[in-house]
Parts: structure tokens; C-alpha cells; sequence
């Protein structure tokens, strides 16, 4: 797995927004912030132009991308926002750019389409974090969640050792110690590149999960989805990241998300670790997909080498 080279004070960072579309004022706080960390942001001067909810059309968001990956000044590309859009970008993004330069893509949600795409066709690092819209109009203690969450990131892309100790989560098969890559995502996201040139391969992984605003019985289907085409039987252990705001019909579906998960992995044997803290919530703290992972005795620690 190759890993972008990691930025020093005074390196520049642009902003992307490969799906939805966004606004300056929804990105000020974000690039003060950054900026007062000692990094430089890059806005396109198109960075903000819409087309309905997408940041320009399928094909605007493909070139401005590409214009991010083929400058030589940006050392990483921090998505602004997910929502929807990057399924239908994706092809036309030039990934070669970025086999010849490669550098850091940071976000989450709709972001996991292109985090997949790298990670299997360009065998690249990216980086699973908070986005700049989350800091957008937060004071007080939702501000400092946000920023611990960016603050998060800009260890991982510095090269800082980061570890999250997880012996408080609840783990399913907690005796057995490991040492992997890490891949994954949002789980509605990567069922809909199944099948596609963008999916990645979870063969001897830790695979990494997190979802947003689902009912409950979405989640059965794409576990069992997964379940059936041999892809959970394959792993080396399971992290659950947030799913935030479950839903259920006025008749119970009867299971949450825990259970779903339990029911289906049963006898595969590998850890299940729940409640990492990651995905849709303030604290979103950064994993680096595609790197070596180290879990042992209960602490989540990150390779930066």
C-alpha cells in the first residue's frame, strides 16, 4: 500500500466537493481553523459553482478534481461535504494522476466511492474523516468535538502516531489480537458499487462500517447482501463504526443494529468491535484506510510508516 507523503507546516490543502455542492460561508470556520494550524487551503476558483444539489455537473466535478490531483502544490484533497454525487463522477476522474503524484483524499459517507476506487485500483492510503461543512456554524462544545475530529486528520497526514483505545467497546471474540489492513466505510455507499470496477476487495481485512439514516431492516439486506456473496466470511475482523439515526416502521423490525451484525457474522469467529468512534456525529475521529492497523489488548493503534 503506498502512503502519500505526509505534510508539513505551510503545505496547502484543497477543498473538493465531488458530491454535494457548497458555499464559502459554509466553509470560513473550517479554513481559519486550518489555516491557523499552519497549512495553506486551495478553493478553486469553480469550487462553488451548482448545478440543482450537485457541486456543478457530473462532469465539472470529474475535471476540477482532476485539476486538484495534477497540481503540484496540493499535497491533500479534503472532500467539503458527501450527500450525493460521487457514484456519478467517479469515471471522470483521471485516477493515473494520482498513481504519478500521490497524496492524501480525506472524507466520508459519499466519499467512500472514491476511498474504494483508490484503494483497489491505485493501492493508495486515503483518509476516512470529518468534512469542513461539519465545522460550518458550531460554537461551544459542538465546535470542539469538530475540531478534534480535524484535528484527527491532520495528525494522520502529518505522520503523527495515533491510537484509540477501545477497551471500554463492547468486542465480540475480544481474545484474539491482530495486525491488518484496514478498509471500509459507509455500508449503503459500498453495497452500491458492488459488482463495479470501484469495489474494493475485503479478503483478509479489517473492514470498517458506519451508516446513516436507515431502517433497520436496510441493514439486514445489506449485511445478508454481503453475507451471501461470501464477502463477511472473508475478513479478518469487523470494526462498527456509528450508525446514526436508525429507523423502523410503526411494526417493529424486531432487531438493531447490534443484533443484525451478531446474527450474521456468528460463525465466522473473527473480532467484531462496536462502537468505534467514527462516522455521522461530531466526534468523527480519522481512520487512514488502506494502512496497517495494529490491535492489540484492546488499543486501536495506526501505522504512520
Amino acid at each position: 500500500m503506498i502512503i502519500p507523503p505526509y505534510l508539513n507546516i505551510g503545505d496547502t490543502i484543497a477543498i473538493a466537493a465531488p458530491a454535494r455542492s457548497i458555499s464559502l460561508e459554509q466553509l470560513e470556520l473550517f479554513k481559519l481553523y486550518v489555516e491557523s494550524k499552519g497549512y495553506k487551503i486551495f478553493i478553486h476558483e469553480s469550487l462553488t459553482v451548482t448545478e440543482n444539489q450537485f457541486g456543478g455537473s457530473d462532469m465539472h466535478r470529474g475535471e476540477l478534481f482532476n485539476d486538484l490531483l495534477g497540481n503540484p502544490t496540493i499535497k491533500a484533497i479534503w472532500c467539503a461535504r458527501g450527500g450525493y454525487g460521487c457514484l456519478r463522477m467517479v469515471d471522470f476522474i483521471d485516477f493515473d494522476l494520482l498513481k504519478k503524484s500521490p497524496k492524501w483524499i480525506i472524507g466520508f459517507s459519499d466519499i467512500s466511492i472514491l476511498h474504494s476506487h483508490v484503494l483497489q485500483n491505485c493501492n493508495t492510503s486515503v483518509i476516512h474523516g470529518t468534512m469542513p461543512i461539519f465545522m460550518h456554524g458550531k460554537t461551544g462544545s459542538d465546535y470542539e468535538e469538530v475540531r478534534e475530529a480535524v484535528d484527527s486528520v491532520l495528525n494522520l497526514i502529518s505522520g503523527k502516531p495515533a491510537s484509540y483505545n477501545l477497551t471500554q467497546n463492547e468486542i465480540l471474540n475480544s481474545s484474539s489480537n491482530f495486525v491488518g489492513s484496514i478498509v471500509g466505510g459507509n455500508l449503503s455507499v459500498l453495497a452500491s458499487i458492488a459488482g463495479s470496477q470501484s469495489e474494493v476487495d475485503f479478503t483478509k481485512k479489517i473492514l470498517f462500517l458506519e451508516d446513516l439514516d436507515e431502517y433497520f431492516y436496510h441493514i439486514d439486506r445489506l449485511f445478508l447482501m454481503f453475507k451471501r456473496s461470501g464477502k463477511l466470511s472473508k475478513l479478518k475482523a469487523l470494526f462498527v463504526g456509528s450508525f446514526t439515526s436508525m429507523r423502523d416502521h410503526q411494526t417493529p423490525f424486531g432487531k438493531n443494529v447490534k443484533d443484525i451484525i451478531s446474527e450474521h457474522c456468528a460463525n465466522y469467529g473473527y473480532p467484531i468491535v462496536f462502537d468505534i468512534d467514527s462516522g455521522h456525529h461530531l466526534h468523527n475521529m480519522a481512520i487512514p484506510l488502506g494502512s496497517n492497523v495494529s490491535f492489540q489488548n484492546g488499543i486501536l493503534t495506526f501505522a504512520t510508516a
